[in-house]
């Protein structure tokens, strides 16, 4: 019991967003994301083995020009500890395509102008951790970047 607590993990991660909000002009070419800004809790991993784990969350699109979203995935640090799970112990998938760990984003969607209410858009985030016991039992977190550009 007392190997299962230490190796035990719990995975939060944070949604970044790339870009701040700015006033803008409708007759002007833009995009707005919206996302919710709590946490996404992946949930509970022990054991020496491969762990899969993630959540989904829903961005809601209005644009009236083509725009990419990409993604990206910062790793995962301990909360209390200046700990990081080493990117070789980690993978990550949003929507189904490898995101590197620390590295830069992939193309997540590309589309052209949303209706007037626009769209929404699930991302689901898979976290895959292997050898859990090396690190400290704990709280985990990272971010989920999201950047949104325009044009395809």
């Amino acid at each position: 019991m007392r190997i299962l607590a230490k190796t035990c993990a719990i995975l939060a991660v944070c949604l970044a967003s790339a870009g701040a909000a700015h006033a803008f002009d409708p007759s002007r070419p833009f995009v707005i994301v919206s996302i919710p800004d709590k946490p996404l809790n992946l949930g509970q991993v022990c054991g020496p083995n491969l762990k899969q784990v993630g959540a989904e969350v829903t961005a809601h699109v209005v644009a009236n020009y083509p725009y990419v979203i990409s993604a990206s995935f910062t790793g995962l640090r301990h909360e209390r500890r200046n700990v990081e799970i080493s990117p070789e112990h980690l993978s990550a998938t949003i929507n189904g395509k490898q995101l590197p760990i620390g590295g830069s984003g992939v193309v997540v969607t590309s589309r052209g102008p949303t209706p007037r209410n626009g769209v929404d858009i699930p991302l689901e985030l898979q976290v895959g951790v292997k050898t859990v016991a090396s690190y400290p039992a704990g709280r985990y977190a990272g971010n989920l970047v999201i950047k949104v550009t325009a044009g395809h």
